[in-house]
């Protein structure tokens, strides 16, 4: 068994990890008078800080032994049990006191008034908001007239608050004052400037409180020796930046290749960055302004030689921000070094050795709006793929953009460019009469993996306003070069007894500006029915009421042939496919596995619909301990061969032969239904494969494959020593899709079991049958 053989070794940063969220949720009802509770926690701490009331503070170490994929899943359990504890923000104004008890999060309502605490950065290791105009009162009930604001960055071992005046203030002298109280531990600092303030000048303070445990040493991280250059280019200045408490190293302005190609984004930003001199582990930023491009990267740590050595990078980026640019935030936990260790830093954008990558990453939205909780995947980077508003700080359903991969407007059309398949959809929605809609609240997410071969979040939280419904979500996407997949494995369970008035499971539409003319759905077996939309079925009308499925699953629905219509610039576009690997529905003690869907008009002329997935007709009564579990997958596809620009010729041979018809959905849907068995390991999943590894040779047949499927092989003892083989005439063909070198596979690092993941894309499409070999040799750490 290879259980025995496993290195020992564990990567240090790897089992770090923090959250933040909203205990009661972001967006709320009209008449949810429940408290903003803004939340911080990480395997060390937690806090939690009503925005309307800073003397409601809590701060407290939390036994946290998980991992962070399992954390994930504890949802705000450990926040319901935090001390109290005392946050002193305030400023002495020649002689007189003020203090800061709330924000204008605090002092406003209305559904977006939690704006003005603005999301910067959220993932694996930091956690980065801003609290606009904090409000300054004497105790007299003097409001101090100001500008300030409270920027925190939180790390697994620290939270450092920074108080931030900007503009102008009338004033002789001013000392400002920051404090945390608590069991933990008690921080105090304090500066003062001589007035008055000017426009456009700023005075700062400074706190952070570490909160490693008793029995770690305190160490000096801030003193390490860390040197950061551009490969084969320029040194980067590196300081140790105290408002952010990590190392910051600045890349700006890089030379790239230009020309036609430089479009395709084939090339990486690469990074070598060196630490030595601490027996602490090393906090880093790297701070580049602007990536190649921002909206399809990420972030790949190797060894020096190049390999991907599975330490896990938090990526954090912007585009709509003018005063900045586009950046990238690229943050890494470095393990202890006394003697110098060597990094390579692989930023990549278009592709990731001979295939797009894929990416999945919170995108900043401040200069945009909302200022929540954004996520955004890519295929590739010319453009987003899909798009999930999580905290629903702009808009109030789950899904939103949605755009095809490697689409054009005809053989002449423009390469490289954005698109679009129809705009948004949701996850659970239930309404009744006391709750208009029921929001997500004490919403967790652990980005597991942000590409290049496959991505992995997860969000974890409730539904309604007593947490009716739990619920949890999973979403990847995959290194591909033919169309996008977004896969959503969902499961909802009620917690309480709940009678609603309206309810879907998942949504498709809500989409302006487009045209569904016809409307293809079907099962294993092929289609079911067909049916020509006509353009003036009018809005809010049911064309297809509700329609139980029959048959075997994988069912699928397409909106074939959809296209973009009355847009003032027209994008090249394409249509939604959405398929139904899994349905499983246990309500009021009958369990339910085909789907029911229903097809509302959302416009007319011409005709544009939507698609809802449903509990079975007229189920409008749920249960405590009633579950629903939905494996689901959408694409986007083109309607013609012409309008594909990408390298895949067996998908393009299919539309050349099957112009805007459902045959396309149903090769992804029936293609992509894996029969695949095992020696040397156990299947865990047959879409995408994932396999636990028991023995040092695993030996895999796969019947089918549509595309560049995904294969992770799970439980390796280190981050090298393995290899993938395809056996041809009985011949092992070592899988080698590198460009750049040892750039074609994806390590992770899994803290619950201590070992490794390794994920491969197959190239599957002509192979009705195909044979592999997977080969670990234990303990190599060469």
């Amino acid at each position: 068994m290879l259980g025995c053989l496993l290195s020992t070794w564990t990567p240090v940063g790897a089992e770090d990890f923090t959250f933040s969220c909203w205990f009661n949720g972001w967006r709320k009802n009209a008449n949810d008078s429940s408290a903003d509770v803004f939340a911080i926690e990480t395997n060390r701490y937690a806090m939690i800080l009503d925005v309307a009331d800073f003397d409601r503070f809590r701060l407290g170490r939390i036994e946290n032994s998980v991992s962070y994929e399992q954390a994930v899943r504890h949802k705000t359990e450990k926040l319901l049990r935090l001390p109290d504890a005392e946050l002193l923000i305030e400023m002495e104004v020649d002689g007189v006191r003020y203090v800061a008890r709330t924000c204008e999060a605090g002092l406003q309502s209305g559904v977006k008034h939690l704006s003005s605490v603005r999301l910067w950065e959220s993932g694996r290791y930091v956690q980065h908001y801003d609290f606009l105009k904090l409000q300054f009162l004497s105790e007299t009930g003097r409001v101090l007239k100001c500008d300030a604001r409270m920027d925190l960055v939180a790390w697994p071992d620290s939270l450092t608050l920074n108080l931030i005046v900007s503009g102008a203030m009338d004033c002789n002298r001013c000392e400002m004052r920051l404090g945390v109280d608590s069991r933990v531990g008690k921080w105090q600092e304090a500066t003062a400037f001589d007035g008055p303030l000017r426009d456009g000048e700023e005075k700062r303070l400074t706190l952070t409180c570490p909160m490693r445990d008793a029995s770690r040493s305190e160490g000096n991280a801030d003193s390490a020796k860390v040197s950061v250059s551009v490969v084969g280019g320029k040194s980067l200045p590196v300081r140790f930046d105290r408002l952010k408490n990590c190392y910051v190293a600045t890349a700006e302005d890089l030379r790239r290749r230009r020309g036609p190609e430089s479009r395709e984004l084939r090339e990486y930003d690469e990074f070598e960055i060196t630490v030595a001199g601490t027996n602490e582990s090393v906090p880093l930023l790297i701070d580049l302004r602007p990536p190649a491009s921002v909206i399809g990267v990420c972030p790949v740590l190797c060894d020096e030689a190049g390999r991907p050595n599975g330490l896990p990078v938090q990526l954090s980026k912007n585009w709509h921000y003018a005063p900045m640019g586009s950046y990238v935030m690229t943050y890494a936990i470095l393990p202890p070094a006394d003697e110098p260790t060597t990094y390579r830093l692989k930023m990549v954008y278009g592709f990731y050795g001979d295939l797009p990558a894929a990416s999945h990453a919170q995108l900043c939205l401040i200069g945009y709006g909302g200022n929540g909780r954004w996520d955004q995947l890519a295929i590739g980077s010319w453009g987003e793929t899909i798009c999930f508003d999580m905290d629903m700080s702009l808009v109030d359903v789950a899904v939103t953009d949605i755009r095809t991969l490697m689409t054009r407007d005809g053989v002449k059309g423009k390469k490289w460019g954005w698109t679009n398949a129809g705009w948004g959809g949701d996850w659970l929605n239930l309404s009744d009469t006391r709750q208009a809609k029921y929001f997500p609240n004490g919403l967790k997410t652990a980005y597991l993996s942000h590409g290049p071969c496959l991505t992995d979040v997860r969000h974890e939280g409730y539904y309604g306003q007593e947490r009716e419904v739990e619920f949890s979500a999973r979403v990847q996407t995959l290194r591909t070069d033919d169309y996008c997949r977004t896969f959503m494995n969902l499961a909802y369970e009620f917690e309480r007894d709940v009678d609603v008035e309206k309810v879907w499971l998942f949504k498709l539409g809500r989409t302006f500006t487009y045209q569904t003319p016809r409307l293809d759905y079907g099962n294993a077996e092929g289609i079911i029915r067909s049916l020509d939309v006509p353009v003036d079925v009018p809005k809010g009308e049911l064309f297809v009421k509700s329609t139980d499925f029959t048959g075997d699953a994988p069912y699928w629905v397409s909106f074939t042939g959809a296209s973009e219509a009355g847009a003032k610039r027209s994008k090249p576009n394409g249509y939604r496919s959405l398929i139904v690997r899994r349905y499983h529905a246990e309500i009021n003690g009958r369990q339910y596995e085909k789907p029911t869907i229903r097809c509302p008009a959302h416009a007319s002329e011409p005709t544009n619909l939507d698609l809802e997935l449903l509990p079975p007709e007229g189920i409008l009564r749920f249960r405590k301990g009633d579950r629903i579990e939905l494996e689901l997958e959408l694409i986007t596809l083109p309607r013609v061969a012409d309008d594909y620009y990408g390298p895949n010729e067996s998908f393009r041979n299919h539309l050349e032969a099957n112009p805007a018809s459902w045959a396309t959905t149903y090769r992804e849907a029936n293609g992509n239904d894996l029969h695949v068995t095992v020696d040397g390991g156990r299947l865990r999943q047959r879409y995408p494969v994932v396999v636990d590894v028991e023995q040092s040779t695993v030996s895999m047949e796969i019947k089918g494959g549509v595309g560049a499927v995904p294969v992770q092989f799970r439980g390796l003892p280190n981050e090298k020593g393995f290899a993938l083989y395809r056996l041809v005439d009985g011949r092992r063909v070592a899988l080698d899709q590198s460009v750049h070198g040892m750039d074609f596979w994806q390590v992770d690092f899994d803290t619950a079991t201590e070992t490794y993941r390794a994920t491969f894309n197959l190239p599957l499409d002509r192979t009705a049958t195909s044979r592999w070999v997977f080969e670990t040799r234990a303990n190599q750490r060469q």
